[in-house]
């Protein structure tokens, strides 16, 4: 009789063994599966941010062909950018604005970006170009004496243009490139 009574506490153990473990390897698995989704919301936040970067990139592009191609307006000699200084008057027309004009940027819209895959939606992009003053872009092709002043030809006209792309609930990406004219004379 002593040997029965044993025998059915053995079988009770077990059945606490097996419960604790179903029980630490549904922690375990809950653990696994937690990690996963996190990993999955990552990969998206990463593609997210380089469709946004990708977009903000063309936007810069598409703002250094305005700047090159842009007749100036109300220009009578249609002279490009590269020998025109920018007034506050174009800040507001075409978004080319002098350095520390009083007059605000004004962002102008820049290409959307999409893809032929319907899940991916557009993503709107946006700049302003700002003019910089002059400076040097190539040292090698001016003679400079030490210790006397570059020559006028040495300078050239200098932009900066920030490009964003951003849309509510996705990655937002701010871009900055700076622009400088090849050598001429100003």
């Amino acid at each position: 009789m002593i040997r029965g009574r044993s025998h059915r506490h053995a079988q009770g153990f077990s059945l606490v063994v097996v419960l604790v473990l179903l029980v630490v390897l549904s922690i375990l698995g809950i653990a696994v599966m937690r990690s996963s989704a996190m990993q999955e919301r990552m990969s998206g936040n990463l593609r997210d941010r380089a469709l946004a970067m990708q977009a903000a990139e063309a936007a810069v592009v598409f703002a250094r062909g305005q700047l090159a191609l842009t007749p100036a307006i109300d220009n009578p000699g249609n002279q490009d950018w590269s020998t025109l200084i920018p007034s506050a008057n174009h800040c507001a027309g075409i978004g080319i604005c002098p350095a520390g004009s009083s007059a605000p940027a004004t962002w102008r819209t820049g290409p959307v970006l999409g893809a032929s895959d319907a899940t991916v939606p557009d993503t709107p992009t946006q700049y302003w170009i700002e003019y910089l003053g002059t400076g040097q872009p190539e040292l090698d092709s001016c003679i400079i004496i030490k210790g006397s002043s570059p020559p006028p030809t040495c300078f050239a006209p200098m932009f900066r243009i920030t490009a964003r792309s951003r849309a509510n609930g996705r990655a937002e990406v701010i871009l900055q490139s700076n622009v400088i004219f090849k050598l001429q004379t100003l």
